[in-house]
């Protein structure tokens, strides 16, 4: 493994700098269309000057680049890969060291100022960040969790020996560290969970620790002056502070009215300062009121994507094979497997040819779990309303309603295994007990962030599931461990497998308990693991792989000898005896559904999605599922229904072109596709989904056996080392992420998504991949993944790996190197402006009954609770400002919503009220919404307008969008592929 490790790190750091141009060619070879952007502003950039004053290194969007201190143009002295940040010059100006992301966790890194001989200075699984020489050169001070105790502390190593020493072992998390002048001293940001505001402490070697400075809020990137007498710092919301420690310690605001960035400030002498605001670098002589701009030019080539769409089949109706398989549970005799696909409960007799439904009623059935004797199965359905526990006898086809909790969803149940209790849990995390018998319901585990489905130890009084274990308060990623639970005396521990790896996703990857209690399976990395365990769960032998082979969602067969997964879309059954995996012949089919007849709609007013201008009065024919002519009213021979809008306004159907569906779907049940639908969005982009579980609902929409908008498709968000959400796939090397490629390549995804731990070489391979099978990528980041091909960022700025974006500033800004790069890249950019204080534009919403009726009891509760923190309008004016920026730089814009992280339907209405509230014109916010989400996913030949040749789908609303964009939101009927719903119709099933 060292090995490995070492000639990977070895090749990356090589291919960075001798080789980054010839990789980037590689890499881009889907690519075309090349443009030179020259960049005089940037977008949090950070700089460090050399100790002669004659040189500048700058961090400006993931690379760092040397400039001269008089101005000038800047030369690039890192790669494509490296993602560098915090550089220092050595007091001596021959090293700069910084913090990189190169391997995949963050380590310290000193190279020449030209960029060669770059060493890594700091190794293995955990983060080392922002790097500060000592006075004299021989040390490096960094922050660093790798004390391993769940903070982040201040480490120090010594240039000449490569000895490591801790410096501080608190409970809180300190960071950012300076150096005094004398060398004897550290200071740091002191992070206290329990104190509202930050200080500013420091260290001396023997660990003698005293406070400078209370922040009073948050402070980032303290620096101390050369004589020691006084300190700088950046404090949020305030700007860049300085405080002077040899009088009275009152802080003073250093500078007024900019948009200051958050990195340490450079002394150049006791009165002169080099800090970056406001897009560039600045110098000030702290005796004078007026700072003086040191002017950069950087030149980055950028080049549009240009690769061939997969094909997208809207028409056909031949049958297809079922893909979509969710909860496959192996019954204890092994003989059948109960699943849930197309919306429904399905039993399968294994070696049969067709598996026969269980449920056939149009609600969202969920989590079979079968009972020790293999007579029952108990699952959720949200026949009632929202998800209930059901029993089905499968002898006699008799059902009873297990629980009747209407204010909250129970979904995941396991069967205890002596047949007297089923754990479930709730949309809040709880994971609960129900007496099969008696009804009574306890709760035994508190509120989790999003667990996994719960197994039962032997003895029926012990419960296992995953659940994320952070690695710091500092940031909110970490590990999904197996957490165990005695129900009895509430004590619990976390295991984790394999030391420093993930179980795959908190959904389908296990933890399992074998009944006969020696054993749990879970996957890691795409792949099947075996740990042998006590009768309390705990390890006593070391976990084994026990195929190669990509598995996903694996049960035991009641002998404990067999176990059932999913591999790529298919079942497979593997022997613990001797290991040989088989396929099994499982031919299950669906069919897409599709409209017949014509249908011809008279519309009093039809903005088409192309012409800014309205026409009146017009007839949309419609064959099926697609338009085949728009005339003026009455102008034409064609007969069919008839469908009166001659009082409304008809618009293309709305995008989501940022959900994560699957997030809450098993809370929501078969309201969500309606809660959408009823809005008008006829098409929802998946930005990260639990993968089985997002096929499953575009089947299942497709097939008509859900109501709901079209859904483009992906699996889990590839991340790397650490992770947080749910829905995200843990990654460590080029093998892992192309298992998840690989996956979901074999499931036909329609997007692919990375997140924010996965590095940029591994990024790289997925936007390669991914348009080498014609689906577009996603990311937070920006740059340098848009030169590799990514199609959209997700977000204006969304959650980084840095403690910093480099799309906006902490003043809520953009300045040229993002609104130019993003305007001639033509790389999407989404909203998700989370634009909640727009629903003061709609009075009525909550008697609306789309919310009132379609809503679950929590979400309407959450939608008409007034916020916790007052509206911040100015924010979203500043997000709005950025987006119609891009957009007047001749960049492409995207309405999403991040929903349900977001309010479902309404959302999207939110962020085009805001986007024409602060500055874009209707017909500008209505394309964000229409036809450039089509574009991006390569579908505008059948989507995105109201067109000859077009899919039928088609928003029918009261009023004008185009003169009050609120009026968008005024559904009275929406088609989708040529089917019509009324309010009414959607909302029937709950009222």
């Amino acid at each position: 493994m060292g090995k490995h490790l070492f000639l990977f790190i070895v090749f990356f750091v090589i291919s960075s700098f001798i080789f980054s141009y010839s990789y980037v060619s590689f890499a881009m070879s889907n690519i075309s269309e090349a443009t030179t952007v020259t960049i005089t502003e940037g977008t949090n950039i950070s700089v460090s000057v050399s100790p002669d004053g004659k040189s500048a290194v700058m961090e400006l969007q993931g690379v760092l680049w040397k400039v001269p201190v008089n101005g000038g143009i800047a030369k690039r002295i890192t790669g494509n890969y490296v993602d560098p940040s915090y550089p220092e010059w050595s007091p001596d100006g021959e090293k700069i060291v910084f913090q990189s992301y190169l391997t995949g966790n963050f380590h310290i890194y000193m190279m020449n100022p030209d960029g060669t001989n770059m060493k890594q200075l700091t190794h293995g699984p955990y983060d080392h960040r922002e790097p500060t020489f000592s006075s004299n050169g021989t040390k490096v001070a960094f922050s660093s969790d790798r004390g391993g105790t769940g903070s982040y502390d201040i480490w120090v190593l010594d240039l000449m020996t490569n000895e490591l020493k801790q410096w501080t072992n608190t409970l809180t998390e300190v960071y950012q560290p300076t150096w005094s002048p004398s060398g004897d001293e550290i200071a740091y940001v002191n992070n206290d969970p329990f104190l509202i505001e930050d200080m500013i402490q420091a260290v001396d070697e023997d660990g003698n620790i005293r406070t400078l400075i209370h922040g009073k809020g948050t402070v980032f990137s303290p620096s101390w002056s050369p004589d020691g007498s006084r300190i700088t710092y950046f404090l949020l919301d305030s700007g860049l502070m300085m405080t002077d420690l040899s009088k009275d310690h009152i802080p003073s605001q250093l500078i007024d009215d900019s948009d200051v960035f958050p990195f340490p400030v450079e002394w150049l002498s006791a009165d002169e300062i080099v800090y970056t605001a406001d897009g560039h670098i600045q110098s000030r002589n702290l005796t004078k009121s007026r700072a003086v701009t040191i002017p950069f030019k950087v030149e980055i080539e950028v080049e549009k994507r240009d690769y061939k769409y997969k094909e997208h089949d809207f028409d056909s109706v031949n049958p297809r094979p079922v893909m979509g398989i969710v909860a496959p549970k192996i019954s204890p005799d092994g003989k059948q497997v109960a699943f849930v696909a197309l919306n429904d409960l399905w039993l399968w007799e294994i070696g049969d040819e067709d598996p026969r439904p269980l449920t056939n009623d149009g609600h969202m059935a969920l989590d079979p779990a079968w009972s020790p004797d293999g007579k029952k199965l108990a699952y959720s359905s949200d026949k009632a309303g929202t998800q209930n526990i059901y029993i089905l006898d499968l002898e006699t086809g008799k059902e009873q309603q297990l629980t009747f909790i209407s204010s909250g969803a129970e979904v995941a149940a396991a069967w205890s295994p002596n047949g007297t209790q089923i754990a479930f849990q709730d949309q809040t995390g709880e994971t609960y007990t129900v007496d099969v018998e008696t009804k009574e319901i306890d709760q035994v585990i508190p509120s989790l962030n999003l667990p996994g489905t719960p197994t039962w130890g032997p003895d029926s009084k012990t419960i296992a599931l995953t659940s994320l274990e952070t690695t710091t308060n500092r940031f909110r990623e970490g590990t999904n461990q197996i957490l165990t639970f005695d129900l009895k005396t509430g004590s619990h521990y976390y295991e984790e497998p394999i030391k420093f790896l993930s179980l795959s996703n908190r959904k389908n990857s296990g933890p399992v308990w074998s009944p006969d209690g020696k054993n749990m399976v879970f996957i890691i990395e795409s792949q099947l693991w075996i740990m042998p365990v006590d009768e309390n769960g705990k390890s006593i032998g070391e976990p084994f792989k026990i195929t190669e082979e990509i598995a996903d969602s694996p049960s035991w067969s009641g002998d404990s000898k067999t176990l059932l997964y999913l591999s790529k879309g298919e079942f497979k059954r593997v022997s613990l005896e001797d290991r040989n995996s088989e396929t099994l012949p499982f031919q299950m089919r669906w069919t897409p559904k599709q409209p017949s007849g014509t249908k011809i709609i008279h519309a009093g007013k039809l903005w088409d999605g192309v012409n800014e201008d309205i026409k009146e009065n017009v007839d949309i024919i419609i064959e099926g599922n697609r338009i085949v002519d728009i005339t003026p009213h009455g102008k034409h021979d064609y007969a069919g229904e008839f469908i009166d809008a001659s009082k409304l306004t008809v618009i293309p159907g709305l995008w989501d072109a940022h959900i994560h569906q699957q997030l809450f779907h098993e809370f929501y049940g078969a309201r969500q596709g309606r809660q959408l639908l009823s809005f008008g969005i006829t098409n929802t982009m998946s930005m990260g989904d639990f993968a089985y579980r997002a096929i499953e609902d575009r089947e299942a929409t497709y097939a008509g056996t859900r109501v709901g908008p079209r859904f483009f498709a992906s699996s889990e968000l590839i991340d790397g080392s650490r992770i947080y959400y749910s829905p995200l796939r843990p990654t460590t090397s080029i093998e892992a992420v192309e298992r998840e490629l690989e996956r979901g390549k074999a499931l036909d995804v329609d997007i692919l998504k990375t997140y924010v731990r996965l590095p940029f070489d591994h990024q790289n391979v997925v936007i390669t991949f991914a348009h080498d099978i014609g689906v577009p990528t996603f990311s937070h980041y920006f740059y340098p993944p848009m030169l590799f091909g990514q199609d959209g960022i997700a977000h204006i700025s969304g959650t980084q790996r840095q403690v910093f974006s480099r799309t906006k500033t902490q003043g809520g800004k953009s300045y040229e190197d993002v609104i130019q790069l993003a305007g001639r890249s033509n790389m999407s950019v989404t909203s998700t402006m989370f634009a909640r204080d727009e629903l003061e534009s709609y009075k009525r919403i909550e008697k609306d009954p789309r919310v009132k009726k379609l809503y679950t009891p929590w979400q309407y509760a959450a939608l008409i609770q007034p916020p916790k923190e007052p509206p911040f309008p100015v924010d979203l004016a500043k997000d709005v400002a950025i987006l119609k920026d891009i957009l007047d730089a001749g960049g492409v814009v995207l309405n999403g919503t991040d929903a349900p992280l977001m309010d479902i339907g309404i959302g999207t209405h939110l962020e085009l009220s805001a986007m024409v509230r602060y500055g874009m014109t209707p017909y500008e916010a209505l394309h964000t919404a229409t036809i450039e989400p089509a574009k991006i996913m390569g579908v505008e030949d059948d989507l995105g307008s109201i067109e000859r040749g077009k899919l039928a789908d088609i928003v029918f609303v009261n009023g004008n969008p185009h003169k009050k964009i609120e009026e968008a939101a005024n559904v009275e009927m929406v088609m989708k592929n040529g089917e019509l719903f009324t309010i009414d119709e959607l909302i029937a099933p709950y009222k």
